[in-house]
């Protein structure tokens, strides 16, 4: 089911509406996380008429570090991609270009670091040319979106993390365009780098990554409003990354875990003055797998997303507060 979603989802371009990341391969594979592979050929068939068709190509990228963040490039990007999975193993491949395109894992809201990981996740199962071409078109849109947030992404402090996260400061920077448009305007905010640089180093960067995940799980839960879906990718992030650390270069990993927290301080730091405080839900959540059957039936790419990342971590774990992101990422996406 998932190979033919992603051949009838090849032939789209990243985006659509303007800037609206193409969640349809993403979706498809969290739906087969999910236990519901049965539901993705008509998930896929009504969300294919959203999507815009592949992008132009119009030459070859000899310089990659020039071509970093040409958006308008991106056909040429994955064409390049196309070709290095050609040559060596897809394993290699991401080991080379992770630590490249890891400054700019802000890429397209994070769009682009979290299609790469349900693409990895995708052919740890099983290596099949679909697979490596939809890896292709994922590493061409973190590479062509590739944008570089204010500030060193380098946990150097002394706070624990949640300390780290309650000192987070609030801006006003505009909201009038793209998720990451309002990350970037933070350039203005000198405060923004000091609050990333408080958090003390990881012990366990690979462990860290769940925590990161858990803590700003419970942000979304604190913050309502007309933001939710920029508060979810604080959480879908971290979590995509979780699930394919034993794919990933292990001088890679604290770097990583440092990015992911940067992502995450922007957007509490971008979007926070805008999301009004929310009381922590009260009660048990919802079980799992009515969780699961409730995505599914709502069909939101964002929702789905949201609680495959969420069911993930509570079985690791146990802890109740993704069983009640995942339920309010239903409620406030009806």
């Amino acid at each position: 089911m998932l190979d033919e979603a992603l051949e009838r989802l090849a032939r789209t371009g990243p985006e659509f509406g303007g800037g609206l990341s193409n969640h349809g391969p993403m979706a498809a594979e969290a739906l087969v996380r999910l236990g519901h592979a049965d539901a993705v050929s008509t998930w896929v068939g009504a969300y294919l008429p959203k999507l815009e068709g592949a992008a132009g190509r119009g030459g070859r990228i000899t310089d990659w570090r020039a071509g970093l963040g040409s958006h308008h490039r991106v056909g040429d990007w994955e064409a390049y991609f196309e070709n290095e999975l050609e040559e060596a193993s897809w394993q290699a491949v991401l080991a080379r270009w992770w630590p490249r395109l890891l400054p700019g894992i802000a890429a397209a809201a994070t769009h682009g670091v979290i299609r790469t990981a349900h693409a990895v996740r995708g052919l740890a199962e099983h290596d099949h040319p679909v697979r490596r071409a939809e890896l292709a078109h994922a590493l061409a849109y973190w590479a062509a979106a590739y944008v570089e947030l204010p500030g060193r992404p380098v946990a150097a402090g002394t706070l624990p993390l949640e300390a780290a996260v309650a000192a987070l400061p609030g801006h006003d920077v505009d909201h009038s365009g793209l998720i990451v448009d309002s990350m970037l305007a933070l350039s203005g905010a000198p405060a923004f780098p000091d609050a990333v640089a408080v958090l003390r180093p990881p012990a366990d960067p690979a462990a860290a990554l769940h925590e990161l995940t858990a803590a700003f799980a419970g942000l979304f839960l604190r913050r309502g409003g007309r933001a939710t879906i920029t508060w979810i990718h604080s959480v879908t992030a971290p979590a995509a990354v979780a699930s394919i650390v034993p794919h990933l270069p292990a001088a890679a990993i604290r770097p990583t875990h440092d990015a992911l927290w940067q992502v995450g301080a922007a957007i509490h730091s971008a979007f926070s003055r805008i999301s009004p405080h929310e009381p922590l839900p009260e009660g048990p959540p919802p079980g799992r797998d009515d969780l699961a059957e409730r995505a599914v039936a709502h069909g939101d790419e964002h929702v789905i997303k949201l609680t495959e990342a969420c069911l993930r971590e509570h079985a690791l774990g146990g802890d109740p507060i993704f069983l009640h992101a995942a339920a309010a990422g239903l409620r406030r996406l009806s």
